[in-house]
């Protein structure tokens, strides 16, 4: 019975795990398939939510679908 629980530990940090990696990798990808002009760096600010305990990531969602105008966007 300790096995089974042991097993189960690990598949739901395993899961955990990969939930934060899709989240964390979430609002670069958004940015870059949008043709945002500063992509790398909402996928920066998007892994840097996930090292540092200040809440970026909705602000990197926000800045990934904002587009400025003026930088050749029409």
């Amino acid at each position: 019975m300790q096995t089974f629980a042991l097993i189960i530990l690990v598949v739901l940090l395993l899961a955990a795990l990969f939930i934060v990696f899709v989240l964390a990798r979430l609002p670069g990808q958004i940015a870059r398939d949008r043709g945002h002009p500063q992509a790398e760096a909402v996928a920066v600010a998007g892994w840097c939510s996930v090292l540092l305990p200040i809440p970026l990531w909705p602000l990197a969602m926000v800045w990934a679908y904002y587009k400025p105008q003026g930088h050749g966007t029409t």
